[in-house]
């Protein structure tokens, strides 16, 4: 299986538009070390033919043009995108959904609860539905699908499980009931051929049994890196809420994800979604020199891994 990362960033990509934070002015200045990223996002195939998305946000359009992988043809309307994988209803990870509009016949995955907010609160698919014909694929808490077409056989699929994260609905929702079900899931992708997994948490608010349990077989963990501290966006003074008031566990402090994740035994673990206040988007810095001596790996666009 191989997993290409199309974006790394959170929020509205590195730098962001509307910042001026030091880290933001050292991608405008060119400074050393410091690169740019897209909103974060995934693709997976198994047979580099059938290649799925994982999450599609507002820089999808960039991210398929930077991967020739995902290019059209050769038919004049062929492309190898079959669909999209959505791990929330999120704005950062759904509204690129309008930019394949001319792809019909793809494939949409996602729990219930995304899905009647895509009808109604952010109606998506009732906006697409005179320019795309695409098919919903249920995904239910705690439970295992094989996704295709990713290949000919049962050896060449991937066995998707899916793992509630947060009850969490999106800042636009009009539902503000907790009870109503799961919004945030995580991934679990199995290579049936090799046996071997990935992990895919982009969002992560605490952990749970069935997430611990996940994080001990997985091959490759790929986990939410959003804020380096509790109070970053607070002590910059650039927001009021906190990392976990957010639905993000920092990935500093005693019980942060660095320390969390570095004693799994996958082989690689690897931090995603990072917002551009974050001091481990600077190569040089003393935090992402920390996450390096435990063996912990920053997300980059165009990063490829095999599982």
């Amino acid at each position: 299986m191989r997993i290409r990362v199309l974006g790394a960033a959170a929020g509205g990509g590195f730098p962001q538009w509307n910042c001026a934070c030091s880290n933001c002015r050292s991608v405008r200045e060119g400074k050393a070390g410091v690169y740019p990223s897209s909103q974060s996002s995934l693709a997976i195939s198994v047979n580099n033919k059938d290649w799925y998305l994982v999450n599609a946000g507002p820089d999808v359009h960039n991210q398929i043009e930077s991967f020739s992988a995902l290019h059209a043809g050769p038919g004049i309307r062929e492309t190898p995108i079959a669909g999209v994988i959505l791990t929330d209803a999120e704005l950062d990870h759904t509204i690129g959904l309008l930019q394949l509009r001319e792809g019909s016949n793809l494939t949409i995955y996602g729990t219930e609860r995304v899905r009647n907010c895509l009808h109604s609160d952010f109606p998506v698919f009732p906006m697409l539905a005179s320019y795309c014909s695409w098919e919903w694929q249920p995904l239910s808490p705690n439970s295992e699908v094989q996704v295709g077409p990713l290949g000919e056989g049962e050896e060449e699929s991937v066995i998707l499980e899916t793992v509630p994260v947060s009850r969490k609905p999106p800042l636009y929702s009009k539902s503000n009931n907790v009870d109503e079900g799961i919004w945030e899931i995580g991934l679990v992708f199995r290579n049936i051929k090799t046996g071997k997994s990935l992990a895919y948490f982009p969002t992560l608010e605490r952990m749970t049994p069935s997430i611990e349990a996940c994080f001990q077989r997985a091959d490759i963990l790929i986990v939410d890196g959003t804020f380096w501290s509790e109070d970053e966006l607070v002590e910059m003074g650039a927001a009021v809420r906190n990392a976990r008031s957010m639905g993000h566990l920092p990935i500093s402090g005693e019980a942060g994800i660095a320390e969390m994740i570095a004693g799994y035994p996958a082989r690689r673990k690897i931090l995603i979604h990072i917002n551009n206040s974050n001091p481990i988007l600077l190569k040089h810095s003393m935090e992402r020199k920390r996450l390096e001596q435990l063996g912990i790996e920053i997300a980059y666009d165009g990063m490829e891994l095999e599982v």
